[in-house]
């Protein structure tokens, strides 16, 4: 195993333990933003994974990474759902905000490799993926349109400043 693959290894284990030990208890608040919403910073884990990372790899991963949230907020597929959502989504977003010379091989996803712009457009649009996958399955009918409407963009929101923030905050070289 390399160097990079390690980071990305300890870089993941530490978004989980942060998703789990930090934001999940903000979720159990009773206040009515966190009673439509919730902050999910555990879809980084894939975000920012190597652009040239095999597509298959990533929906596995992102649907392993969601079972294991699932076992510890204890649902039933929810997050597993929207990050294999979010992973096969990966791919098509990474294609179409692809820079006219293309990727190099061994380019991560970060600020200082593909600019804030192109950093900040990408994961909004998977981001919001996930939160629309995650709220229509948490809801799972069409009915309560409105709550999934809602949930979707207080999810989003939260969840993009807790990702900005945490790009700010480790600023990863690579």
């Amino acid at each position: 195993m390399n160097l990079d693959a390690i980071r990305h290894i300890i870089r993941g284990l530490l978004i989980f333990l942060a998703q789990i030990v930090v934001y999940k208890p903000i979720g159990l608040s009773s206040s009515w933003l966190w009673q439509n919403g919730d902050v999910f910073i555990y879809p980084l884990i894939i975000l920012m994974l190597p652009i040239r990372m095999s597509r298959q790899y990533v929906i596995l991963l992102g649907f392993a990474i969601g079972l294991f949230v699932d076992l510890f907020y204890d649902t039933v597929g929810i997050h597993a759902f929207a990050l294999t959502a979010a992973a096969y989504a990966r791919g098509h977003v990474l294609r179409a905000f692809e820079p006219r010379g293309g990727y190099q091989l061994s380019m991560t996803p970060t600020r200082r490799v593909m600019g804030l712009n192109w950093l900040l457009s990408y994961m909004a649009v998977v981001v919001m993926i996930h939160a629309v996958a995650y709220a229509t399955i948490e809801v799972f009918t069409f009915v309560y349109i409105g709550k999934i409407l809602i949930k979707t963009v207080i999810t989003f929101i939260l969840s993009m400043i807790a990702i900005v923030g945490y790009h700010f905050l480790f600023n990863p070289r690579r």
